[in-house]
């Protein structure tokens, strides 16, 4: 059955996507989107608090909090708004710096993807901020396979070919798709919201609304793993950092809180995602060194994989 549903769920926003990205866009963000932060950020606490240690946990808060000010600083006018968004790239690439510090000690070859991110973050600041911002909101929808990865390990073909098979082979075919000559689906002409995945020096070209189809379904998908899979992994019970309500007021409240974007957003989508973006900035960017310190485990697991095999 959960299969059924998941083909489903697979199906229906990847025609949603083509026939009506900016409308599947804005409608997942103002209905799930406000869930799927605050069930991401209850799992993350649940699997990783104090992992690494509580001084590389406190600093990692103190940083995504800082990016969380920015936000909020950058809504009310406190800093000018392109100069908050640099602030928070720089903060950003602090925090790829942690966790590159920390792998380094363990590893100069994972310490040496951190470098590589880091590098690439440092000159997106460089070029074009607010470029390296869209780039960024595309790739965050690519982390849940990074979390997957990390709590599977890489021995299960099944689901190293469903992670390609939803977040690349289908977001291609769904690129593909628009630039080819075959008849469009698509019947929308309010672009208000392309700006969210493209950026501004982008939207003139004829990649604009291809790219915005394909990251509109990946918005869905990864919607649908952190909600649908994230949930069900997080235990019931766990040491965590915030003292979370049990699962049954847990869902109680974050539906009533979704009710309440909900209407917000309707009533004005545009401040609403602004205020949402604060929150959603602390789990995308908390995401960052997550996955780059989990590179130590999940090379652990390969390599205890390879060990078996060789042992055979």
């Amino acid at each position: 059955m959960n299969i059924i549903w998941g083909v489903a769920i697979v199906l229906i926003s990847l025609l949603s996507s083509i026939a009506f990205p900016l409308t599947t866009y804005a409608m997942t963000l103002a209905t799930f989107g406000i869930a799927h932060v605050a069930i991401e950020l209850r799992y993350i606490d649940s699997r990783f608090h104090q992992r690494w240690g509580a001084n590389i946990e406190l600093r990692l808060i103190w940083l995504v909090l800082s990016i969380a000010f920015l936000r909020l600083s950058g809504i009310f006018g406190w800093i000018d708004g392109r100069f908050a968004q640099i602030l928070e790239l720089c903060v950003g690439l602090g925090l790829v710096i942690l966790a590159t510090q920390h792998l380094y000690r363990h590893s100069w070859r994972q310490g040496s993807i951190g470098v590589i991110v880091g590098c690439l973050l440092g000159i997106g600041i460089l070029v074009d901020s607010i470029a390296t911002s869209v780039i960024f909101a595309i790739f965050h929808n690519l982390t849940p396979i990074g979390f997957i990865l990390e709590r599977q390990g890489l021995k299960s073909h099944q689901i190293l070919w469903s992670c390609g098979t939803i977040f690349g082979l289908l977001p291609l075919l769904i690129l593909l798709y628009q630039f080819s000559p075959l008849p469009h689906l698509s019947i929308e002409t309010n672009l208000s919201y392309l700006g969210a995945f493209v950026a501004p020096a982008w939207q003139g070209s004829s990649l604009a609304y291809p790219l915005f189809s394909a990251v509109a379904f990946l918005q869905c998908m990864h919607y649908g793993v952190v909600i649908g899979l994230f949930s069900q992994w997080t235990p019931k019970q766990s040491s965590t950092l915030i003292p979370w309500f049990l699962n049954t007021y847990f869902y109680l409240v974050l539906a009533g809180i979704s009710i309440c974007f909900w209407i917000f957003f309707q009533h004005s989508f545009i401040v609403t995602r602004a205020f949402y973006g604060i929150v959603a900035s602390i789990h995308a960017w908390i995401e960052v060194p997550l996955l780059l310190l989990s590179l130590q485990l999940i090379n652990q697991q390969s390599e205890s994989i390879r060990s078996k095999i060789r042992s055979e």
